[in-house]
């Protein structure tokens, strides 16, 4: 093979036991990357007891994901595996279900060391946590 047709050859590289690609070395082949995100997904547990009273369970899921919409998806996914069904000491159904997917946002913080942020939000209302409050009292 003369020079010039080794140049303009393309494909393998016989290193003996293996082979190198040189096209898995082009630009462009870059891995992407993954972000961080959290998900606050609202679970509902329902039950044909008589005297069942609404439960609710908040769960707050890390993701990783290449965009918002996967990110999202993927938070419906994880709250459909966390749904579940029993039968409770009363022997009652008891189902779980997912209710809402809350919201799935970007972690600002990624690093995930001791004290990093991994949810906030705002709000006017601060009755719900005052409810909460009482209810361990009890």
């Amino acid at each position: 093979m003369s020079g010039e047709e080794f140049e303009d050859a393309v494909g393998s590289i016989n290193i003996g036991p293996g082979t190198i690609d040189p096209r898995e070395f082009q630009r462009g082949a870059e891995s992407v990357e993954l972000e961080h995100y959290v998900a606050v997904l609202l679970l509902e547990a329902t039950s044909e007891a008589p005297d069942h009273e609404p439960l609710f369970e908040e769960s707050f899921v890390l993701l990783t994901a290449e965009t918002a919409e996967e990110a999202a998806e993927k938070a419906r996914e994880c709250g459909k595996q966390q749904e579940s069904s029993y039968v409770d000491e009363n022997d009652n159904p008891v189902s779980w279900k997912l209710k809402q997917v809350v919201e799935v946002k970007p972690l600002e913080d990624a690093t995930l060391d001791d004290g990093s942020e991994l949810y906030s939000r705002f709000f006017r209302n601060h009755r719900p946590y005052t409810e909460l409050d009482s209810l361990g009292e009890e």
